[in-house]
């Protein structure tokens, strides 16, 4: 076997190495306690895709395709504020399920908007107001 054989050989075994390591993560987070799929986008952006964690007072969202360990935005309880939820645009509906509901949030990193399932907007609202009352 050549030098160049080889080098392609292990290149392909560590790219499938990698891959099954994003699938092991995302699976073994959606599998979580308190874990939803969700959808974020911030400033007119793309869709992201990935799961959100309830994790105490917060709300951590994880992006799906990568590898690390620390969430990609944190929500917390006593900041978020929903400014207004809606059925997926005829544009979003190719992007997105056409059961989800769109959330518009407003936190202190400034406006997120979300999208998630039916039954994941009700846990979401039911969360929020669980919160402690400002004072």
């Amino acid at each position: 076997m050549q030098i160049v054989d080889f080098a392609g050989l292990l290149l392909l075994v560590v790219l499938l190495l990698c891959c099954g390591a994003v699938i092991a993560r995302q699976r073994h987070m959606i599998r979580s306690p308190g874990a939803i799929p969700l959808a974020t986008r911030r400033r007119g952006a793309h869709w992201s895709y990935g799961v959100g964690q309830y994790i105490g007072g917060e709300l951590r969202w994880y992006r799906a395709l990568g590898i690390g360990t620390r969430p990609s935005h944190v929500l917390r309880r006593g900041d978020v504020q929903i400014l207004a939820h809606r059925a997926p645009s005829r544009l979003e509906r190719g992007a997105l399920p056409s059961a989800s509901v769109i959330v518009d949030c407003r936190d202190s990193s400034g406006y997120l908007t979300i999208a998630l399932s039916e039954s994941a907007f009700t846990g979401f609202v039911s969360w929020l107001e669980a919160s402690a009352p400002a004072t």
